[in-house]
């Protein structure tokens, strides 16, 4: 099958994280899973809580009419408060079903967010190093990826954020805790992270939004903490999924 040239592109550039996924599951069955730690695609060694199993079979056998058709673009309403119900506290903002929007994962959430922003040529900004397919996400829409790059020690480097800002800047995406560095920001950094980008939007009279791509949110250890940004500026997107902490 013949494929366009952009993309035979973005696939050589995105491959290697599958080839070497693949390498590990040879090096698994070579030399024994306990002898291979495999860091490719962030996939969970652990298997999902039983209380989630139990939940997917009651719900498979549920014959509530209607249950398991269409339901609405954003997810049920019923679920969705709940979510908001139990993500306010972390956030520190009082969230409510309206929302939330329920989605096919976390990639599917970045892409669906960065369709609903972006304007052909808009500048969505990344932070080295980070997860390849963020360049991909932003071009499938119309938009252009912009890697800035972070400290020596992987954290934010806020003089060539500011460098990299300007009118086309549409967007920043942050992922803390860091795919793939391991890095989790810090609560004085994300404050300092959202008053950059306040005054920026004031400034261009726009507003520049801030999207916070968290999947490792729940995988911290020995006391860190790893603040949501929803709590610090307003005009960010939240996205999550269940894929890396209970393995779904």
């Amino acid at each position: 099958m013949t494929i366009s040239d952009k993309l035979s592109g973005f696939m050589e550039k995105s491959s290697w994280i599958r080839k070497m996924f693949e390498e590990g599951i040879r090096l698994k069955q070579e030399s024994g899973e306990e002898n291979v730690f495999d860091l490719s695609l962030g996939n969970p060694v652990i298997e999902p809580p039983e209380e989630v199993r139990k939940a997917l079979v009651e719900v498979a056998q549920d014959v509530s009419p209607g249950l398991h058709r269409y339901m609405p673009n954003a997810g049920f309403a019923d679920v969705r408060a709940v979510i908001a119900e139990s993500l306010s506290p972390e956030c520190k903002v009082e969230l409510s079903a309206n929302d939330v929007v329920m989605v096919c994962g976390a990639a599917a959430g970045l892409n669906i967010t960065l369709k609903t922003l972006l304007n052909p040529g808009d500048e969505v900004i990344i932070f080295t190093p980070y997860f390849v397919e963020y360049l991909f996400y932003a071009d499938n829409h119309g938009g252009k990826a912009v890697a800035v790059p972070t400290l020596d020690n992987f954290h934010l480097d806020f003089t060539a954020l500011e460098n990299a800002l300007n009118e086309k800047t549409k967007a920043v995406i942050i992922n803390s805790p860091n795919n793939p560095t391991g890095v989790v920001y810090s609560r004085k950094e994300l404050e300092q992270l959202a008053d950059i980008l306040k005054t920026y939007s004031e400034r261009l009279g726009n507003p520049i939004y801030l999207i916070s791509d968290d999947p490792y949110k729940k995988i911290v250890f020995d006391d860190v903490e790893a603040p949501n940004i929803m709590e610090f500026y307003p005009n960010s997107i939240y996205i999550t999924s269940y894929s890396k902490d209970i393995a779904l």
